[in-house]
């Protein structure tokens, strides 16, 4: 996880110098979004493969197609090839970010699992970190190839440690679960997951077209993508029926309002105040380290139910402080220290969140289902990324003022933190007894 999340972070910094040097700069944002968009087809896969014939076969698979896809674009002659070799990344990567899951929810007795999931939660802290600027020293000093050499060596080494763990006799059983009729690969599932992937593609492309053709394209790809999420989360999830599916959902509006927080903040301060991009990364590197104590402290509590759902509670009305602090910033002019200390709670309440919805989604599925809620987990939330991103890069594109616009924006983060800390506080009993 943390190869995948440092390529995730250092390709921010590398992407440019890499398009101008294959001379693709008309390729960017498909370069861009090519890794996000397959990422989804990979977690559906991934999550049925899981179900069908256990992790190990599509951890070998997802495996391979990260590899490759970080050996084409270290090689890569040109743009095209380049693209194909983050389609191939984002393909593995969405795979076996699910199969991470699944080996966590079968070899890791419920217990000590909640510290496992907020190990992988803080896997991403270091990359967050210095992810953006070892990429830009390595470019500077050397060549961005060996941006990508270094995620290709380090995930090799990893992926074979895994292999050789998942190879021995674990604490549950990591073969396939159940008696019923074995659920297909890519079936209706992973066929829809690939028609959202190309409705997050156009909503990426829609929200920079202009106005009134980016709203048009933007609210038709949205309603699009409700209509297939439907058929691809857990039934019953949109519409917050059972006590999985609601978590399912929570994750998905907690994980749009941070992204979209720290996204548009970086550029509110560079575009609006004036700020260097080291300092408006700053920002968001402290908010980062609220995510590490976050997931410190939740690790500190049992794994019953009740304790889930507790610490669920908490870290919702946490995450909305980032959003709050920013609007307060943007439309009254509040000084920079309640920005920082609002992202510092925002990161804390995601550090205790994740860990802890993913625990309680796990608990509450049945073990023929546990592939299948780690995909709904992390598809839910690109879904809800990719729409909430796209709609907010419309309303900043549109006829009014930037200062107003911005404001408008975070003003929808509130809504949403609001809606988030509403189905946390009317959520029922988080125990395999409110299985729906």
């Amino acid at each position: 996880m943390t190869a995948i999340a440092f390529e995730s972070f250092a390709v921010t910094t590398v992407l440019p110098v890499a398009m101008a040097d294959l001379d693709g700069a008309q390729w960017y944002s498909l370069a861009y979004a090519a890794t996000i968009t397959a990422a989804l087809v990979g977690m559906v896969i991934g999550g049925n493969w899981s179900d069908r014939s256990g992790p190990r076969k599509p951890l070998i698979a997802g495996g391979i197609l990260f590899l490759g896809g970080l050996a084409l674009c270290t090689v890569a002659p040109d743009a095209m090839t380049f693209v194909l070799g983050r389609l191939l990344q984002g393909t593995g990567g969405g795979i076996d970010s699910v199969v991470l899951y699944v080996l966590i929810a079968r070899r890791i007795p419920e217990g000590p699992r909640p510290r496992m999931f907020g190990l992988l939660t803080t896997a991403w802290l270091v990359p967050s970190l210095v992810g953006p600027v070892l990429a830009g020293a390595l470019t500077d000093l050397m060549t961005w190839r060996v941006v990508f050499g270094v995620v290709l060596a380090a995930a090799t080494i990893s992926l074979g440690g895994l292999l050789h763990v998942t190879r021995a006799p674990g604490t549950q059983s990591i073969e396939p679960v159940g008696d019923g009729p074995a659920r297909p690969i890519i079936g209706r599932n992973g066929t829809l997951s690939l028609i959202a992937a190309l409705l997050l593609f156009v909503l990426h492309l829609g929200g920079q077209l202009d106005p009134p053709a980016s709203i048009l394209a933007v609210v038709a790809a949205s309603i699009a993508l409700v209509v297939v999420a439907q058929g691809i989360l857990p039934s019953g999830t949109l519409r917050l029926r059972g006590a999985a599916q609601r978590l399912v959902a929570l994750r998905a509006i907690l994980g749009a309002t941070v992204t979209a927080t720290d996204l548009y903040l970086t550029l509110y301060l560079q575009a609006e105040r004036g700020l260097p991009p080291t300092k408006a990364g700053l920002v968001i590197a402290i908010g980062a380290l609220g995510w590490a104590f976050g997931a410190w402290v939740q690790a500190r509590f049992t794994s019953e139910h009740a304790i889930h759902r507790r610490l669920i509670l908490l870290a919702a009305p946490l995450v909305g402080v980032g959003p709050v602090s920013v609007l307060l910033y943007t439309a009254a002019g509040l000084p920079l220290w309640p920005v920082l200390a609002g992202c510092i709670a925002m990161g804390t309440g995601m550090g205790m969140a994740y860990p802890r919805l993913s625990s309680a989604t796990l608990a509450l599925a049945s073990a023929d289902e546990q592939g299948t809620y780690s995909s709904a987990l992390q598809a839910g939330e690109s879904m809800s990324v990719g729409a909430t991103t796209a709609l907010t890069a419309v309303v900043l594109t549109s006829a009014l003022s930037a200062s107003i616009s911005f404001t408008l924006v975070y003003a929808i983060l509130v809504a949403l933190a609001c809606l988030a800390i509403a189905i946390s506080a009317t959520s029922g009993p988080l125990n395999p007894a409110s299985r729906s």
